[in-house]
């Protein structure tokens, strides 16, 4: 076969003529991939470049829209910024309550050895008593032989004083005989006490009352508990507003027996000249 321009040989399937460079045939063009296995080809570099929140996931033949992984990774790192906010959270009350309970704690603690010497108590509870506060509000209003006190202070009418304070007093033995915990952040607002709406009836209460039913119906926390051989003493601070606007301060005090049931209630105010 010779080419048309140059007459030339050339090959029967030559396309171009290698001595001139003329087109002797057109080559058929690529057919496009169609079909099932085109289409998913496809569909899957769509589904890879779109940017969706959701993508569908196929069931029992059907089509379901349901969260793609960023989704889930976005709903778990949610959950887990929450267990861990909440964890902090609980870890702070439990915190925050065992300080301001550790002196009422220290009390029940020692008191278990009421009519035993103080030196086993110490060593049992394993703290160290001192025989004068750090604060001179304490010395001064406080009756105890040994104390154990809070290292953080409240100021009551410009008078320094412990959150709390731990009053052991003892016999001539030097066995326990009563353990008092004060509470003074009580009366860290106002030295009158805890504010209330009117006057606590005493006569509300009877002898034999429990002595959780009895708290509940006060609904005071209580300036101070002492724990004795029989039984233990709660005395709670407030004060209400009478009808002409002074301020009448009261000092109610409820007695319990070893069984936790009221002995009984009393009630007295509280005069300047009793402050």
């Amino acid at each position: 076969m010779d080419c048309p321009k140059c007459h030339k040989p050339v090959g029967e399937n030559d396309a171009v003529c290698k001595n001139c460079g003329l087109v002797l045939r057109e080559e058929a063009a690529k057919p496009k991939k169609t079909g099932l296995l085109g289409k998913r080809s496809s569909e899957r570099k769509k589904d890879k470049t779109e940017l969706s929140f959701v993508r569908p996931v196929k069931r029992d033949g059907g089509e379901l829209s349901a969260p793609g992984r960023t989704a889930f990774d976005k709903i778990r790192l949610g959950i887990i910024a929450l267990i861990v906010i909440a964890a902090a959270v609980v870890v702070i009350v439990i915190i925050l309550h065992f300080v301001s309970s550790g002196g009422e704690k220290t009390a029940e603690k020692l008191s278990e050895y009421i009519n035993k010497p103080m030196s086993i108590a110490e060593d049992k509870v394993e703290i160290h008593l001192k025989e004068e506060s750090a604060f001179d509000g304490v010395n001064n209003a406080v009756k105890f032989d040994y104390i154990y006190e809070a290292d953080d202070d409240v100021k009551i009418d410009d008078v320094r004083y412990p959150e709390w304070s731990v009053g052991v007093n003892v016999d001539e033995d030097d066995d326990i005989t009563s353990v008092t915990y004060t509470d003074f952040t009580v009366l860290e607002k106002n030295h009158k006490g805890i504010k209330r709406d009117g006057l606590i009836n005493k006569d509300d209460f009877e002898s034999g009352d429990k002595l959780k039913n009895v708290l509940s119906e006060i609904g005071l926390d209580a300036y101070s508990i002492t724990y004795q051989i029989i039984g233990k003493t709660y005395v709670f601070k407030y004060y209400y507003t009478l009808d002409n606007g002074d301020a009448r301060a009261v000092i109610l005090t409820a007695v319990f027996d070893d069984d936790d049931r009221l002995d009984y209630v009393t009630s007295r105010f509280v005069f300047p000249s009793d402050m």
